[in-house]
């Protein structure tokens, strides 16, 4: 029996649309966005229309939930193109959440979707785990607000959780991988264009960045692990708000590069070798960021997601990408 409701913030998005449709089936889910749920979701879930930058239409969102779920956030490149609004929805959005969250007694606590690119891309050394701390200024400028704006996430929704009764936690995410993620992925473009037989580009100055990923399903599970934990009052309030950060994330890294064969790869497989694309690696002019051992300086720790969320064996990122492959080819 469903007895909960979980609202979550940004609800329409990629990350939302996946998590309202796996949680619709222990809980009540309701999606607060300025856009309406797809059609597929309709009957599954409840609506209202709520802009994160206006602090009374998020209060009057989540009166009626006992927990939230904040997915909403400006990305690239329309941060950059936009930065007030960037401002606007990641940051000052955020603080109404948790506004919102903290002013309403029905609700337990707050799960906020944080990324592994709070720890920055270049120079990568030593154990990745959730203490590894802020690197604002070791990604590329495209990416920079986009981190500068997690970061300022992570920072609102911990000190709400150092001054709070309830639990404000966060997942750190890997880059999602998942059938209906969004086009402008490296991953999607990857598939999109080897599956018309085009090559395959990734760029040289990048093609060796260490990747962190994470299939839907399992970012889905350990979503439904945590609120279930709040909801249940199992976390305890620390003296850290460290305690209830968890890293979901597949353990080995990838380069942009192993990326491009992978998807090359399961193309073939998945046409039976009807579509056979190439890998041409592109020379934009750019001095090379990364070197080809960069991935194996790191060591990337998910023992507290196993611990913690009880998460078992991991999708990675290749069979992640021949289910998507599978799913796309027409």
């Amino acid at each position: 029996m469903k007895r909960n409701r979980i609202g979550i913030v940004g609800g329409a998005g990629f990350i939302g649309r996946s998590l309202a449709k796996h949680l619709s089936k222990s809980f009540h889910v309701k999606i607060l966005d300025v856009q309406k749920p797809s059609k597929d979701l309709e009957d599954a879930v409840a609506y209202a229309h709520c802009d994160v930058r206006n602090l009374q239409e998020v209060v009057d969102a989540v009166a009626d939930v006992d927990l939230v779920i904040h997915t909403a956030i400006i990305q690239i490149p329309q941060i950059n193109e936009c930065k007030s609004l960037g401002y606007e929805v990641n940051l000052i959005g955020t603080q109404n959440v948790c506004d919102a969250v903290e002013r309403n007694p029905r609700i337990k606590g707050m799960i906020l979707a944080g990324t592994w690119h709070t720890i920055g891309e270049r120079d990568l050394r030593g154990i990745v785990d959730e203490e590894f701390g802020f690197r604002p200024d070791k990604v590329e400028d495209r990416a920079r607000l986009y981190a500068l704006s997690k970061m300022a996430q992570e920072a609102v929704v911990r000190y709400y959780d150092e001054m709070s009764t309830r639990i404000y936690g966060i997942i750190r995410m890997g880059t999602v991988l998942g059938k209906d993620m969004p086009p402008d992925t490296a991953a999607s473009i990857f598939i999109k264009r080897g599956l018309r037989g085009e090559p395959i580009t990734p760029f040289k100055h990048s093609m060796y960045r260490p990747m962190l990923y994470v299939d839907v399903r399992d970012s889905c599970k350990a979503y439904e692990a945590y609120a279930s934990k709040i909801l249940s009052g199992t976390p305890k309030k620390e003296e850290s708000s460290l305690s209830h950060i968890v890293n979901v994330y597949y353990p080995r890294p990838i380069t942009i590069l192993e990326l491009a064969e992978t998807v090359r790869k399961a193309i073939i497989e998945c046409t039976r070798g009807k579509v056979k694309p190439v890998v041409q690696i592109l020379e934009k002019g750019i001095p090379p960021l990364f070197n080809e051992d960069d991935k194996r300086k790191i060591e990337v720790s998910v023992e507290k997601a196993t611990r913690f969320l009880r998460l078992k064996k991991l999708r990675s990122p290749e069979e992640s990408l021949m289910d998507i492959v599978k799913s796309r080819q027409q």
